[in-house]
């Protein structure tokens, strides 16, 4: 009798740590699972060849496995995009933004040749995007005779902003072309000569102040001459007399040192 119960209680043995791998392999599995899905993919996917190869008498615990498996695999999300990917995407839109600015330039320019040109490289480097269209209806509306006059009109206030008489008087005549009537002449008009009566007072003042450094240096005052120099720098350092002004009084110098010495 003491044989048979020895073999019963070894196969009861067996069959209790067979079972308990069993479970071993399913929670093995879920914890794949787990990891894979908390990592978002990120490392390959790990063999599970040596957990199937383990004996699961139980039906259950083999469907158990079977469905924690299938479990692991449907939690495990596509990979994300590699970061080059996103920064070519990012380097396309700039481009196309870029161009689409380009394109609106042009149009205010007249330029709608050029225009359409730069918004066919726009849409080639991000298509479909929704500020192409709008720049391209914005830019219809800029052939109608009014969107015509608006440009003509801004390109009349830049060349005033920037003392271009002669740039703002074309503007204004091609204006005038388009709509003779319309109110916004009179005032750029309006604007052009009191910008013109600024500029001339303006360059009084810058001759007045060069001439008294002339009158300082004939005198051998320098020290006069550079302070009417610097009144007339404060004025516009830019100014052509003002730069040939202090050429003149830097040579002036010059002479009466070499004189000195």
């Amino acid at each position: 009798m003491e044989g048979p119960v020895r073999d019963r209680k070894f196969s009861d043995a067996r069959r209790r740590r067979l079972h308990y791998g069993g479970f071993a392999g399913v929670i093995l599995l879920v914890a794949i699972g787990t990891i894979l899905f908390l990592q978002g993919g990120q490392r390959p996917p790990i063999s599970t060849e040596p957990v199937a190869a383990a004996k699961v008498p139980a039906t259950g615990s083999r469907r158990a496995a079977a469905v924690g498996a299938s479990s692991a695999a449907a939690t495990v999300p596509p990979p994300a995009p590699a970061d080059d990917e996103v920064a070519v995407s990012s380097l396309r839109r700039d481009e196309a933004v870029s161009l689409i600015a380009d394109a609106r330039r042009q149009a205010a320019a007249g330029n709608f040749t050029e225009a359409e040109a730069s918004l066919q490289k726009a849409a080639k480097a991000v298509p479909h995007l929704p500020e192409i269209d709008q720049a391209r209806n914005d830019i219809e509306r800029l052939k109608t005779p009014e969107g015509s006059l608006a440009i003509q009109l801004q390109r009349a206030r830049l060349a005033i902003d920037h003392d271009d008489r002669e740039a703002a008087e074309v503007a204004l005549a091609e204006a005038r072309r388009i709509k003779p009537d319309a109110p916004e002449i009179a005032e750029l008009r309006t604007a052009l000569q009191m910008a013109q009566d600024k500029t001339a007072r303006r360059e009084a003042r810058i001759a007045d102040a060069l001439a008294r450094m002339r009158e300082a240096m004939a005198r051998r005052d320098f020290a006069a001459a550079d302070s009417a120099l610097n009144e007339a720098e404060r004025i516009d350092l830019q100014n052509p007399s003002v730069r040939r002004g202090r050429g003149e009084l830097a040579r002036a110098r010059g002479s009466q040192q070499t004189g000195s010495n």
